[in-house]
């Protein structure tokens, strides 16, 4: 079971970060860590790290190799380690990954 995910994410330590003002639709494709504190749709490719914050929005295609969710999340997403869907997020997405935690508190339909 992977660590989760408890603590205030620093944002100093991820490499790119949507503030929560930012509405973005299209394509986000980086080999990096990712923050979206905004909203996005369209579809995500990240190559590290991808965290969905607590009030973000994010209606997408997903790849990643880790993804954990705080917000809301709509889509299919595939991701290759691990998937943590924590206490207070509303997450209606098809879900791909072989390690999937799913906090107490959360909603996934």
């Amino acid at each position: 079971m992977p660590t989760v995910q408890k603590s205030v994410i620093d944002e100093d330590e991820i490499d790119t970060v949507l503030a929560a003002d930012i509405e973005f639709s299209g394509s986000i494709d980086t080999p990096k860590s990712l923050l979206i504190k905004g909203k996005v749709s369209g579809s995500i490719r990240c190559g590290d790290d991808l965290y969905i914050a607590e009030k973000a929005s994010v209606s997408a295609q997903i790849e990643a190799v880790r993804l954990v969710v705080r917000g809301t999340l709509a889509g299919k997403v595939r991701v290759s380690e691990s998937i943590q869907i924590l206490a207070g997020s509303k997450v209606t997405a098809e879900l791909d990954c072989a390690d999937i935690y799913i906090e107490e508190g959360a909603e996934k339909r």
